[in-house]
């Protein structure tokens, strides 16, 4: 299925002029902007328009308390009745609109929608200093065309024109929240709704007003660019250079233009580590994929790719010719900005230290995962917590010349490898940090050092700096220098490691885990991780797998049926401890069907471990015996409240029996789930040991017909795999724990 992914960036519009080599088209007026906040407005969704009883008919807001109240604007915008009679579009100037005020205020539910949580109160409203806009990014699930939607990208970029600052906040698309008129649900099913019952302004007024009443935050314009147009846009300035802290696995089709329901047209593709220019196309495939990583983390390289537009536009020399680029930018961009609104900005973005772009995430520390009546996996925002983020995200820089020298950072590469000072800069910024690289007096660095040379603890940045590039006490060196022209500098080692990860278990097996040439290796091999403590979290949340190395693609049952990786596919990983074998997956499945139980769980959406527990002794065994297993794993009905995850054992027949004591987590997606699982080694009567080798198999199972138990498909991890003979069976190889730190 195509997507379309929108953003907005004044480097988008600054490079938009290349992409026609036609004259120019007549200037486009940006779309009409309902100059009231909609959300307060009258409204009836049973009938589908604007209600035309008086504005105060909708009941007064609540008066929130004074500990609730954070900062609030004084000023209430007035509230205008809606008309019958469409306004003309503004006309572009060189005077910027100030866009709408948003009143907080409450608004009645539909009563004829399900409420699976009390409505809550609106969020206080976000004061901002005067200067300050906010600039929704949209990006949907479907072509422009299509009028069922998802708003799966969603970006506020404020620009604080006083402070020549900009913060780009990242809003998760699953957050469970209150849309005004109508009921708690996701925040992405906002402007579809809005757009399906003739919400005043459309349906991205009404998203608006959902992030305003949910967070606070005010809006005054959006943008948005497809497919096509955000490729052009990427190709005509040369393409972008991507700062690649992380390694990237995904699917990806092998030429753009192939087609993508031709299961031989996909291949798993990967980004490696490094500065990495891109052209549209994998512009686009990077900033939208998620199949080995998560939501969190392809946040972050939008945030990457919008900021790689920017510095490449800056570097052409676009700024001085907004005006004569204005009329190809709205043939691309879909807007609410006129020409007015972009030029107040320039000035800005000439001077714009890179530094002074921060990007900040509504992520795992402020939202609760939890599951709906109806199955849907959504995230709960935790308003205290949220209301910390957003404190800090809007608050500008500081001015102070002593506060801003504290976060200076001089950076010296005392290695071969030329990109890893632009990655080491790069997560330096992402932690609000000013990087200043600087020609190395050291070369041949083994270990990464920090030198201290800062006089006060006041403000100190030391432990953030040791946090990030996993320095220990021993190597940092303390040489206080009032004189110094940096704070700190970083002398970045061999062991440097760009791929900053998130704090807990990080699972990392890859397919060749070591250069050790009796360590077995090839298609036929999967590694299983050693874990130490703790161990993941079953919860259904990938984000402690840093990889998901290995694919499963291989149709085996019901070829026909199969449409291709985006129909059934999955990307998987393993590990394991003295007590359990993990698995981690998250799986393709367009249509997801659960119907089976019990012993009939091939006949539903899920998982199949095939396990050969004494390989050593049989391995050349083409029946199965009593030492080979078939366990099935199901994520249980995803789509209704009935029916939760289990297991079956088949294999072996004698043993056969429901339920055996393996923890299973699922999650439903966007046409996809994951699934994390934990399997007693006692299960297979094993005491696992490194260096230990299994015959392993997984397959997925696929019903595609709502209401049916009918197994139409099954992929496997390698070709040619039967259940019926061992011998075809991949081997899982257990890999040693880490060396310990010297």
């Amino acid at each position: 299925m195509q997507r379309v992914w929108r953003v907005w960036g004044l480097g988008l519009m600054l490079a938009a002029a290349a992409c026609s080599a036609t004259p120019a088209p007549p200037l486009v007026s940006p779309a009409a902007r309902t100059p009231v906040p909609t959300w307060t407005l009258p409204f009836d969704p049973a009938a589908g328009t604007p209600a035309t009883r008086a504005p105060s008919e909708t009941g007064a807001p609540p008066t929130p308390s004074p500990i609730s109240i954070v900062a609030a604007d004084t000023a209430t915008a007035a509230v205008a009745p809606a008309s019958d009679t469409p306004s003309a579009p503004p006309t572009p100037s060189a005077t910027a609109r100030p866009g709408i005020d948003p009143t907080l205020g409450a608004t009645t539910p539909d009563p004829f929608a399900t409420q699976d949580l009390p409505i809550p109160d609106p969020m206080p409203q976000l004061h901002l200093d005067a200067g300050v806009i906010n600039i929704l990014l949209i990006g949907r699930d479907t072509e422009l065309a299509s009028g069922s939607y998802r708003t799966d990208v969603m970006i506020v970029a404020s620009i604080n024109k006083p402070a020549n600052a900009v913060t780009l906040l990242t809003i998760p698309r699953d957050l469970f929240v209150y849309i005004p008129g109508w009921t708690m649900n996701r925040i992405n099913t906002a402007a579809v709704h809005g757009d399906a019952t003739g919400y005043p302004g459309g349906g991205i007024a009404l998203l608006e007003q959902t992030i305003l009443y949910n967070l606070g935050i005010p809006i005054h314009g959006w943008a948005q660019v497809d497919f096509q147009g955000f490729k052009d846009l990427v190709d005509v300035v040369g393409g972008v250079d991507v700062p690649v802290s992380c390694a990237m696995q995904d699917w990806r089709l092998t030429e753009a233009a192939l087609d993508p329901q031709n299961a031989d047209n996909w291949a798993l593709y990967t980004v490696e580590t490094g500065v990495q220019h891109m052209d549209g196309d994998l512009a686009l495939w990077y900033a939208r994929s998620r199949k080995r990583s998560s939501d969190y983390d392809r946040s972050r390289r939008q945030h990457q790719v919008l900021r790689a537009i920017f510095d490449k536009a800056l570097r052409l020399q676009m700024l001085p010719r907004v005006p004569e680029l204005y009329a190809q930018y709205v043939s691309i961009v879909k807007t609410d900005l006129g020409l007015g609104d972009l030029l107040q900005f320039v000035p800005m973005a000439a001077q714009l230290d890179r530094a002074r772009i921060k990007s900040r995430f509504i992520g795992r520390g402020h939202v609760t995962p939890w599951t709906t009546p109806g199955g849907a996996a959504v995230l709960l925002p935790n308003r205290e917590a949220i209301s910390a983020v957003l404190a800090e995200a809007f608050l500008p820089p500081p001015s102070n010349v002593l506060a801003r020298a504290a976060t200076a950072v001089e950076i010296w590469n005392g290695t071969n490898h030329a990109d890893w000072t632009a990655l080491a800069a790069d997560n330096l910024t992402w932690s609000g940090l000013s990087p200043f690289p600087a020609s190395s007096q050291t070369t041949g660095q083994a270990l990464t050092q920090i030198y201290d040379f800062s006089t006060s603890a006041k403000n100190s940045k030391l432990a953030d700096l040791k946090a990030l590039f996993d320095v220990s006490d021993e190597n940092v060196i303390a040489a206080p220098d009032p004189r110094a022209e940096y704070p700190y500098r970083v002398v970045l080692g061999e062991d440097f490691n760009s791929c900053v990860g998130t704090a807990g278990t990080v699972i990392v097996a890859v397919p060749t885990p070591s250069p050790d040439a009796d360590t077995p290796r090839g298609e036929l091999y999967v590694h299983a991780a050693a874990v130490g403590e703790p161990p993941p979290g079953m919860e259904g949340d990938l984000a402690e797998w840093a990889f998901l190395p290995y694919p499963i693609a291989e149709p085996i049952f019901g070829v026909n049926e199969w449409e291709g990786p985006a129909d059934l596919a999955a990307v998987y990983n393993v590990a394991w401890d003295e007590e359990y074998l993990y698995l981690a997956l998250d799986i393709n499945d367009t249509t997801f069907v659960h119907e089976a139980s019990g012993d009939q769980l091939y006949r539903g959406d899920g998982l199949e471990l095939w396990f050969d527990a004494q390989l050593a002794a049989d391995g050349g065994s083409h029946e199965l015996n009593a030492d080979d297993f078939q366990l099935g794993l199901s994520p249980g009905n995803l789509t209704s409240f009935v029916g939760g995850p289990e297991a079956y054992l088949w294999q072996p027949a004698a043993r056969a029996q429901a339920g055996p004591s393996v923890i299973i987590a699922p999650r439903l997606g966007n046409g996809n789930y994951t699934l994390e699982a934990a399997v007693p080694w006692a299960l297979f009567g094993v005491t696992p040991s490194a260096g230990q080798q299994f015959g392993f198999a997984l397959t997925l199972n696929d019903d595609d017909t709502p209401g049916s138990a009918e197994q139409q498909t099954q992929v496997t991890n390698r070709k040619g795999q039967r259940l019926s003979d061992p011998t075809t069976w991949g081997v899982l190889v257990l890999d040693a724990p880490p060396a310990p730190a010297p």
